[in-house]
């Protein structure tokens, strides 16, 4: 009797998505909208493309990633509506605080998407099928928002669940998950969509899981053919995940985004952008007095598809951090789509050695600690790289227009002089 009562016990991982989250936010916010055709579009310039939109608009032909120019061409009775970061950040919050009530340990993901640890909960909640219903009946009542739950021994099998699955509530069993996961396609693997397993994935035919299983489950084969991923997809593969459940506060990292105003390849144009997002990152570095030992940059193009490549950074100065990001961008953009956002997320943080080599040229560091001091007093925004900034060409020659405010301009770069002059 005991065992029976065990095996219903909730200790498994839950992962809670809500399919289109932006479109329901929307429908929420204006209940007229929820049967009429709408589309939720990145911009409203010629070259903006659409990121969701409903079944109503999927009838009249058009489809994620195409262009708004050629989707007002098709249709012209689609409402497309910009994409509100501002609400959808809310109600994402606000979701998160509804859902964090029934475990202490809760995890914020994408838009829409949160992890559960349940181990603990067992007098609480007897029975994870009635837990997540239970769930999903709170976030319907409350927001009038659908919902899925995946439920498994780790969060990697319990978000590929509700990715592929289209139950409501969706349990894998502890031992069942290489079954579970043997039919899917390999591209559900998160290592997969790395370049080079990529490439080999497609070169062997490796279509579905189960076929990558016989491979990584060779260890010597999948050593050879895979090289430093063999280990994580061999543990993706079979279902196996040691990452765990972490509340915001747990977190130690810093990230930063930039949404481009107009999707676009320009390459000077993303790489300015690159260049900011890491003056942004090593400037909190900075402040912190730590390095990230795990640098990781993520691309997001007009078609939904997403790239990353990872790195690390040693010091913390401007000039090294903005040349590791770079370079990392440069590995990991190579598309011809045009790019919606870019990320970069620093994580394993460790505090700075303080022992200074001995022929060491510290003038980077002296710099981005003058910097620093500008920043402080002024607001990040108050100086920077001329190479991050967007200052548009006109004939060849540059355009002295810079949010900058002109009348700081002398008293910042007489700091500057000075701490130069000083550290020589």
């Amino acid at each position: 009797m005991s065992l029976r009562v065990a095996e219903t016990m909730s200790s498994g991982i839950y992962h809670i998505r809500l399919d289109d989250f932006e479109l329901q936010a929307e429908r929420v916010l204006d209940s007229s909208l929820r049967t009429r055709p709408i589309a939720i579009i990145s911009s409203h310039h010629q070259g903006g493309s659409i990121v969701a939109l409903s079944s109503e608009a999927k009838e009249e032909g058009l489809y994620r990633g195409l262009k708004v120019s050629i989707a007002r061409r098709m249709s012209h009775g689609v409402t497309l509506l910009p994409y509100n970061s501002t609400l959808y950040a809310k109600l994402h919050r606000y979701l998160y605080q509804m859902i964090s009530h029934y475990s202490p340990i809760a995890e914020p993901a994408a838009f829409g998407q949160y992890y559960l640890d349940m181990g603990g909960m067992q007098n609480i909640y007897q029975d994870d099928i009635q837990t997540g219903y239970l769930i999903a009946k709170d976030i319907r009542g409350r927001m009038s928002m659908s919902s899925q739950i995946g439920i498994s021994a780790n969060k990697l099998v319990s978000s590929i669940s509700t990715a592929v699955v289209p139950e409501m509530i969706h349990r894998v069993e502890q031992g069942s998950e290489p079954c579970f996961l043997a039919p899917l396609y390999s591209e559900i693997l998160p290592v997969a969509q790395e370049k080079s397993v990529s490439r080999m994935l497609k070169f062997l035919f490796l279509y579905r899981v189960q076929n990558v299983q016989a491979i990584v489950n060779w260890p010597e084969a999948g050593r050879t053919l895979f090289g430093l991923y063999y280990r994580k997809l061999a543990m993706e593969a079979n279902g196996r995940d040691n990452s765990a459940v972490q509340p915001p506060q747990l977190q130690d990292h810093i990230i930063e985004q930039t949404v481009l105003a107009e999707d676009t390849n320009d390459e000077d144009i993303l790489i300015a952008t690159v260049r900011n997002l890491a003056e942004q990152v090593a400037y909190e570095l900075r402040r912190r007095c730590r390095i990230a030992k795990s640098l990781r940059l993520e691309i997001h193009y007009t078609d939904g598809f997403k790239n990353s490549r990872q790195g690390a950074v040693i010091y913390n100065d401007d000039k090294m951090v903005i040349t590791e990001v770079v370079a990392l961008f440069m590995y990991a953009n190579y598309r011809r789509n045009r790019v919606r956002s870019i990320l970069l997320d620093a994580t394993r943080l460790e505090p700075v050695k303080q022992q200074l080599e001995l022929f060491q040229d510290n003038r980077p560091d002296v710099l981005s600690q003058t910097l620093d001091r500008i920043r402080d007093k002024h607001g990040f925004g108050s100086i920077g790289s001329a190479a991050g900034l967007l200052i548009p060409k006109i004939k060849g020659n540059l355009t002295r227009s810079h949010p900058v405010a002109s009348r700081r301009t002398t008293e910042i770069f007489n700091v500057v002089s000075d701490a130069l002059c000083a550290s020589v």
